[in-house]
């Protein structure tokens, strides 16, 4: 059935504190998430990598980590008071260690799931940050959400285990752009990307293209005619199929349900998205019907039938 859920990106950095120290504070950030609470009303919102540690550098920063528990109660306390699902990432101190962290919080307050970013840079990691190694999706107010951080976006592992794990929305809190590698991930992995980064946040559609593009160095921004946000509607229930096996039914789904699905042919790349509109009406429930099978689910027979190929050939295979 048709999901459709509002998302904000949010291009902003508070001034530095001592979360580890004098404990955990979100009051300059709660001021901003107030504001795009009652301006956007979303149902998600996100920050930029380590937004919450990040006022004086990743030295001070990692000193200043807080752990989990603390921190995501704080901003438990704000998700429930804006009633809204709200990404803050921070660096965080865990296991004797200190990791880049995406911490997922949901409309009631309560924390769904931890990101830690797999693939710091050298430097950060030359600073002490430690590498993650778990890529977790869960569900979080009706939406599979997953993340990844950064520099994440050049190891395409991370986008696919996410998809393996079928998420939906992916936020990608960063230090830089992202640009076409974000592109790639969304049309390939079929998942929205939410890009949060202080001087422009973006959010992208599972087609690939970018859906809004907004921060604190974009012109109507810098000229105070806008805030320094992106924000999107999106449709959650949205799968990636490719045309081999299917194409041949998209002519009787339409001819059945007319303006209820919505058929997206991704040419050249040989993919389509297929849609729901009416309540009621799932994709899952439409692919079913009709026999579909999604890219992930051919790719994945691709290689059994690749495997079983082969041990019986007896061919050598690396």
């Amino acid at each position: 059935m048709s999901k459709t859920i509002r998302i904000a990106a949010v291009s902003f950095a508070p001034p530095f504190h001592d979360h580890h120290k004098l404990g955990v504070n979100l009051s300059s950030i709660r001021e901003v998430v107030l504001r795009v609470a009652q301006q956007e009303r979303p149902d998600f919102m996100c920050f930029p990598e380590i937004c919450s540690c990040s006022g004086n550098g990743f030295k001070a920063g990692i000193g200043a980590a807080p752990e989990i528990g603390a921190y995501a109660a704080e901003v438990g306390k704000l998700a429930k008071e804006v009633n809204c699902a709200l990404i803050i990432p921070c660096l965080e101190r865990y296991m004797g260690q200190v990791f880049n962290s995406v911490p997922i919080v949901n409309r009631q307050g309560q924390l769904v799931l931890v990101y830690r970013k797999n693939f710091p840079t050298i430097g950060e990691m030359d600073e002490g940050v430690c590498p993650g190694w778990e890529v977790p999706v869960a569900e979080c107010d009706g939406v599979r959400v997953g993340a990844a951080v950064c520099f994440d976006a050049n190891f395409d592992q991370i986008g696919a285990e996410l998809e393996r794990q079928r998420a939906r929305v992916v936020f990608w809190p960063s230090m830089y752009w992202g640009g076409q590698l974000l592109q790639h991930w969304s049309l390939r992995y079929g998942f929205y990307t939410v890009a949060a980064y202080s001087p422009e946040s973006a959010i992208v559609d599972m087609n690939g293209k970018f859906l809004a593009k907004r921060g604190n160095d974009t012109l109507q921004v810098r000229r105070g005619n806008q805030p320094p946000w992106a924000v999107a509607e999106v449709n959650a229930d949205r799968e990636l199929y490719h045309l081999d096996f299917n194409q041949n039914h998209l002519q009787a789904i339409h001819a059945k349900y007319g303006p209820d699905v919505v058929i997206e042919v991704e040419q050249p790349e040989g993919f389509f998205l297929l849609a729901s509109r009416r309540d009621g009406l799932t994709v899952e429930q439409i692919a079913a019907e009709f026999k579909l099978e999604t890219l992930r689910e051919y790719l994945a027979r691709s290689v059994k039938q690749r495997t079983e190929f082969h041990q019986r050939t007896h061919l050598p295979r690396k």
